[in-house]
């Protein structure tokens, strides 16, 4: 299973890489029996002045609240199911960061159909199943694909597993073991410290909300009892979306759906976690940290961002000032890159709903770190000035996110993941405008966006150098002490 932290989303993940390729050289909606349309369904409704582009995929809604999105195509014989919840580090509490992602290693356990694990393998096998999960601060998904022959098997086995897992005592100690040995191979990154302490300094107390691995002391003391309160929480119908794409027709699959999940229930009364909200960020600070395995050095100043669901605005010019700066006639990319000052400098926007966050940063030579780290930051100013930027970068940058549209529908199974992070981040009208929102932003959008988030603006700095270096160019570890009295839990 996989775990996402920082930078799980910079830029938009298709976007970034159709970007980089090119830089370098009307569905209508199925009604079916039982099920209700959504919010999202037909035309969303958008902002005054938003424009809305036709969609690639369907979506419909349970009774149950449960979100069903399909998108068909019958390109290979395979269908793919991802089913994603709204959860997360950002629904966990001091007590419990971390067990979210324990749970999900526990939903590829045994359930009411599949009583013992090699019950569960076995069916795996039988049914051809490629199977995965990711945990992150806003979002937990399962997928899995298979023949399309077996499409309502693969229904009933997705049914099972999330409406009847059994949270076996003596499968989490075995699960519990698994989830150690994840966290030590983390913890074995020479920058897990480093980027550990930039948490903790960012969002202070409330850094937990944005961890989803936890600490050693919370997974070892982990109970059945608490992972029963994390289910009854975020696991629900009414918390979820489950996802198709593939091979199969439209009309069957939301009936099969009805037939599986259609009468899983909502606990009583449910409503959604809430928790505290983050400051912005008010003071600048800087840490300095060694380590003897590292072998060149980091730079990376983070801002305060916007946040996707209250400054959609705002997000969609951090997207594409990440598309101008990469751009490889773009004078940032000339300056840091080209010139070999560093090995790659970038400015990065992860698109959260509750935590905004930018960073710039870059990879050089040690001997480069400390003249990188002011240089950097004496890039910001500039990009205020029009000439920094030239009418040809802005179009191919537009031009890329219309090669990406049409890119990323083209593997099924990873355009559904892809969606799931869009349903359970933003919003399915966020997506569906998205493109459109990037296409007409102009200069003047950049400038405004740069000068409310960055220029000038508190921020925190973190460096990471190899300490033998370290030593031989006179920088100090500013981190070390800080790191003795904020990391003591991570270290047990």
């Amino acid at each position: 299973m996989k775990l996402h932290f920082g930078n799980v989303r910079c830029i938009r993940v298709y976007l970034k890489a159709a970007l980089s390729a090119f830089l370098l050289a009307t569905s209508s909606t199925i009604w079916a029996d039982g099920l209700s349309s959504s919010s999202a369904s037909g035309t969303p409704k958008m902002s005054q002045g938003t424009a809305v582009e036709a969609k690639d995929y369907q979506l419909n809604r349970l009774d149950n609240g449960l979100e069903i999105v399909t998108y068909a195509s019958s390109k290979v014989p395979l269908v793919t199911f991802v089913l994603v919840f709204r959860a997360g580090a950002m629904t966990e509490t001091p007590e419990t960061n971390g067990l979210t992602h324990l749970w999900e290693h526990m939903f590829f356990k045994g359930n009411a159909r599949l009583p013992k694990q090699e019950d569960f393998v076995r069916r795996v096998r039988q049914l051809g199943i490629s199977y995965n999960g990711d945990t992150s601060s806003e979002m937990v998904r399962y997928y899995f694909t298979l023949p399309s022959v077996h499409l309502e098997e693969g229904m009933q086995f997705m049914a099972d597993a999330i409406r009847t897992a059994k949270l076996d005592k003596k499968e989490l100690e075995k699960e519990r073991v698994v989830v150690l040995n994840e966290y030590e191979r983390n913890a074995s990154d020479p920058g897990f410290e480093s980027r550990t302490l930039r948490r903790l300094m960012r969002y202070g107390e409330l850094a937990y909300l944005r961890d989803p691995l936890g600490t050693k002391k919370i997974i070892l003391s982990a109970t059945v009892k608490q992972l029963e309160t994390i289910k009854n929480e975020v696991f629900v119908p009414a918390n979820g979306a489950l996802m198709i794409s593939g091979d199969f027709k439209t009309e069957k699959v939301l009936a099969l759906a009805k037939t599986y999940f259609g009468t899983w229930k909502n606990p009583k009364g449910w409503k959604a976690p809430v928790r505290p909200s983050f400051a912005p960020m008010t003071e600048t600070r800087e840490i300095i940290s060694t380590h003897k395995s590292f072998e060149n050095a980091t730079i990376t100043h983070s801002f305060s961002g916007p946040l996707v669901k209250e400054n959609p605005k705002d997000t969609y010019a951090a997207d594409f000032l990440s598309g101008l700066l990469s751009h490889r006639q773009n004078q940032f990319y000339k300056t840091f890159v080209e010139s070999g000052l560093t090995f790659g400098a970038h400015c990065s926007y992860h698109t959260q709903a509750k935590a905004g966050e930018i960073y710039l940063s870059a990879e050089m030579p040690p001997q480069n770190m400390l003249k990188v780290k002011d240089h950097l930051l004496a890039e910001i100013p500039k990009w205020v000035n029009e000439s920094y930027f030239t009418k040809e970068q802005f179009e191919d940058v537009r031009t890329g996110i219309e090669i990406s549209r049409i890119k990323e529908t083209a593997t099924p199974s990873a355009y559904i993941k892809e969606l799931a992070f869009w349903w359970a981040v933003p919003n399915f009208s966020y997506y569906d405008s998205y493109n459109s929102e990037l296409k007409k932003l102009s200069f003047k959008d950049i400038k405004e966006y740069v000068e409310k988030w960055l220029l000038n603006k508190p921020h925190l700095t973190t460096g990471l150098v190899n300490q033998a270096e370290a030593a031989s160019l006179g920088i100090k570890d500013t981190g070390a002490e800080l790191a003795d009295k904020m990391l003591k839990a991570y270290r047990e």
